[in-house]
């Protein structure tokens, strides 16, 4: 929502102010009316109340005339912007009041509802201008402070550096790069499109002060609102984060993850207490993303973590893990253990060694079998969460020891072995069945349905299944863009058969894999 640029009129005649405020629709061209006076003096203090960034006022006043009042807020402020209301008898008034840096004199019979908006118009686009000038220095000079030593001050700055702001830490939600390999440029959203989203949202009755980055991509919000104890906004505050994240969103489709101070601080001090206490944002990667987190403030020290997990799991364990649901609940225990530490250096450290485990386990998967890739950004989304990178491990070692695939020689049986080749060979057949795969290796069809669930640990229709599903995978992946085509292709009669089985096994339509590949 743009922020509407606040005005004054000031008139000794009631009349005149009604009939301005009544002339256009001021919140069409851009303004609100925040106040009216009778008199100069009026006027100068709720100036000095509300500083208004336009002022339209009369000339001859009772108490202070127009040209004192002006007189004295210049020595305030000399950017307001200044509309003398003149009669043509006060014309020489007006051309005194020019000395004093007045933006525009306008005679009151001459006043319409068309000049009155051309030249609200033209005061707008100059404040814009002007503000864009002085918000883009402003934004540099802050970004270069963050990115400065610990101990360095700014001198331009200083004032604006020492006061107190509420502030919120905005980032957004990256995967870990687990696999070593850079992470997709599509994935990132830029800091200046954040930065634009964020000038953009409905701050709910807090003033914005500033937006800028931290080192590591942060964006800093600086806030404040009309009252100075901020023990009575710590809802309000959580309110604005939760309403920004929801804005981010939805305008960038990506996740964002928000962390407020619960105390009012300088930017000085900011700087320092990010430098010192940088880990604490890593607390999304265990408590979940997309969320708001409040800091504690002051705490100038770092988390306090614990560096090295109680029984040592190593990566190869997992191999000698039998059943689905076990491994499944080996790497929920693994994983909730690294959560405790809130380290995500050892997150990090452990994931790459399951990671580099399953990449040779792939390799040792037999040529026949197709297995695709390991698609570790097939969705970036799961590892900005450590619980779904357990997840995803769980199901990529699952896939893996179905193939019987481990370090050792200890694999199928040759009879299963041969079962195996010959569903490979052969899925894209929409009328493969069990007994025809029991008559060529000449067994009969309940005989080879146990001993392939005992050795496998999943039935054969299952494994027909997941192979035709991994194929239909590999073809999205490869640009196919047809789902009945694609269907037909790895074995299925018909386009919504397919669709049914893709869901059941993968949680997602084709129709979106293909989106997402």
């Amino acid at each position: 929502m743009e922020k509407k640029i606040s005005v004054m009129i000031v008139d000794d005649e009631r009349f005149v102010i009604e009939e301005l405020s009544t002339l256009i629709n001021w919140e069409a061209c851009g303004y609100t009316i925040v106040a009216t006076a009778f008199n100069g003096k009026q006027a100068l203090r709720k100036y000095t109340e509300l500083h208004p960034q336009v002022i339209l006022t009369d000339i001859r006043m009772p108490f202070m005339d127009g040209i004192e009042m002006i007189r004295e807020i210049r020595k305030q402020d000399r950017e307001v912007n200044i509309v003398l209301l003149t009669a043509y008898e006060d014309f020489s008034y007006a051309k005194a009041a020019i000395s004093l840096g007045i933006t525009e004199y306008v005679m009151k019979s001459e006043i319409t509802g068309q000049s009155l908006t051309e030249l609200l118009a033209n005061i707008r686009l100059g404040l814009l201008r002007e503000g864009e000038k002085e918000r883009i220095v402003t934004d540099y000079l802050l970004e270069q402070f963050f990115c400065q030593d610990q101990e360095s001050e700014n001198a331009d700055l200083d004032e604006f550096l020492r006061q107190m702001h509420n502030v919120i830490l905005i980032g957004q939600d990256l995967p870990l790069s687990i696999s070593g390999e850079p992470l997709p440029e599509e994935i990132y959203v830029s800091k200046e499109r954040v930065a634009q989203t964020l000038r953009t949202c409905d701050y709910h009755g807090w003033r914005l002060d500033a937006i800028t980055s931290l080192p590591g991509g942060q964006i800093v919000l600086a806030v404040n609102s009309d009252t100075q104890v901020y023990a009575d906004h710590t809802e309000e505050l959580e309110k604005l984060a939760q309403s920004v994240l929801k804005t981010l969103g939805e305008d960038n489709e990506s996740s964002f993850s928000a962390f407020y101070l619960n105390h009012r601080i300088s930017l000085y001090d900011l700087k320092r207490y990010c430098s010192e206490n940088r880990d604490r944002l890593d607390i999304r990667y265990f408590e979940g993303s997309g969320k708001v987190y409040k800091l504690e403030y002051p705490v100038l020290t770092k988390m306090e973590t614990i560096r090295e997990l109680h029984g040592s799991q190593k990566a190869g364990d997992a191999f000698l893990i039998s059943g689905r649901e076990n491994l499944k609940r080996w790497f929920d225990a693994v994983y909730k253990e690294v959560a405790r530490t809130y380290s995500k250096e050892m997150l990090i450290n452990l994931s790459r060694d399951f990671y580099f485990e399953l990449r040779v386990a792939y390799q040792k998967i037999p040529c026949f079998m197709e297995t695709g890739e390991l698609g570790i950004w097939d969705n970036w989304s799961y590892w900005t969460d450590a619980q779904k990178i357990g997840q995803w491990f769980a199901d990529k070692f699952d896939f893996v020891t179905k193939r019987f695939i481990c370090s050792s020689d200890d694999q199928y049986s040759k009879c299963i072995v041969d079962v195996i080749q010959y569903i490979y060979e052969n899925y894209g057949n929409p009328d493969l069945s069990v007994n025809d795969i029991a008559e060529y290796v000449h067994l009969s069809a309940g005989y080879l349905s146990g001993a392939f669930k005992k050795e496998v640990g999943c039935t054969i229709k299952s494994y027909i299944t997941d192979v035709r599903i991994q194929a239909a995978k590999k073809m999205f992946a490869h640009g196919a863009a047809k789902v009945h085509e694609v269907g037909e292709a790895v074995g299925y009669h018909s386009s919504q058969y397919f669709s049914q089985a893709f869901y059941k096994k993968t949680g997602i339509l084709p129709g979106e894999y293909m989106k997402k590949v």
